[in-house]
This record gives structure tokens, sequence and C-alpha cells, in this order.
């Protein structure tokens, strides 16, 4: 049995907004667990295949494979560059021979899966759900209230481009707040790209944020 370690919580952090208020990273709650020594996290991004989107639910009934890239991100709070950064791909479609919607996924450091849904509805719910997705070694990071982590997701419907989270070339480390409005630029660049790359993006933040209980 793998040994299951504790996760504190602790307060929302601050989300970047741009001028206007606009909302880049919106707030998602999101489980996470220690087990063994990995971090996972279960959040979902239902906005990638909505019921009321009839582009997307016509490309799922018409047979077309539905790829939906999420691009993960670990931070320590007050650090500007991810303490690790992860891909997930996640492929839906209807198999009109055997009469059940097919839902792959693809993550890093494990071997693709098959889930096989007969209802539409069950097989989307399947398709824009992070289920305990690693996150990291628990080993590489820091324990204690003052080590506080939170996670943000950029997920996209059939996107063109890969690699959006990819940090800028010559950008070094930064911690505190003089690094906030490079974090603010970068995050800028990101969003902007992403909502041209792809039919549907969409960015969060995870909260409220964690830190791995001392042992």
């Amino acid at each position: 049995m793998r040994r299951r370690g504790f996760l504190g919580l602790v307060a929302a952090l601050p989300l970047l907004t741009a001028a206007g208020g606009l909302e880049l990273l919106k707030p998602r709650r999101a489980r996470f667990e220690e087990v063994g020594d990995s971090v996972l996290m279960t959040v979902d991004l239902p906005e990638l295949l909505l019921l009321r989107d009839a582009d997307a639910m016509a490309s799922l009934d018409s047979a077309f494979r539905t790829r939906l890239e999420y691009e993960l991100s670990l931070y320590r709070a007050g650090q500007s560059d991810p303490v690790e950064q992860r891909r997930v791909t996640v492929y839906i479609q209807w198999d009109p021979w055997k009469e059940r919607f097919v839902v792959e996924t693809q993550e890093q450091g494990r071997s693709p899966t098959r889930r096989y849904f007969i209802d539409r509805d069950e097989a989307i719910v399947a398709a824009i759900r992070l289920d305990r997705v690693r996150l990291a070694r628990a080993s590489a990071l820091d324990r204690g209230p003052k080590a506080v982590y939170f996670a943000t997701v950029v997920g996209q419907r059939n996107p063109i481009e890969k690699g959006l989270l990819a940090p800028d070339e010559g950008e070094g480390d930064g911690r505190g707040q003089g690094r906030d409005l490079s974090v603010f630029s970068r995050w800028v660049g990101i969003f902007i790209r992403a909502t041209q790359s792809a039919e549907k993006t969409v960015a969060i933040k995870t909260s409220p944020a964690f830190y791995l209980v001392p042992r």
C-alpha cells in the first residue's frame, strides 16, 4: 500500500489581473494529495467542452477526434519561475462502429489509458477532468507552512501550437514582488498566444494554495 501524506491549505493567493480588471487566471478549486513520492492534483476545466457549445458538440457527434491539451505548472509562492511543468493530452472521439465514446489520456511518465463510455456527457466529464495527475515529486519540494505552492493550468481545445508555457529565453530565477511585472508580462503573452491558437482556451489558478506538512 502506498503511503499517503498530508497537505496543509492556506488562504487563496492574489490572481494576476490586467488593466481594467481583466482576470487572466480564473480561480479554481482543486484537490491535492501526497501519495508516496508524488503530489497529485484533481481539477476540472468544464469550459473546454460545454454542452451549450454547438460547434464542439457537433464535432463530437460527427466522430471527429477532439484533442484537449493541458499545460500544468507548479509554483512556489513568491517565485516567478515554475518548480515543475507537465503536459497532459486527452483525446475524445465517438466510435460509430462500436457505438461508444473513447477517451484516451496521455500523461508524462505514464502509459496511455483508454476509457469507454456509451453516454456522451459521461465521456465529456472524463475528458475535462484532470484526475490525480502528477504535479511533482514530493521529495523535490520543501515542507512546512513557509513553503506554499499552487498550480496553474492552461487548457486548450484543438490547439495549433504546443509549448505555450515554455519560459522565455534569457529569463532567470526571481523571487518576491520585484518579479511581479515580469510574471504578469509573461502571462499576458501566454494568454494572447493561447487564445489565438486554439478553438477554446481556459487559464486557471488553483485555490486554495497548499504546503506539505512536516513529517
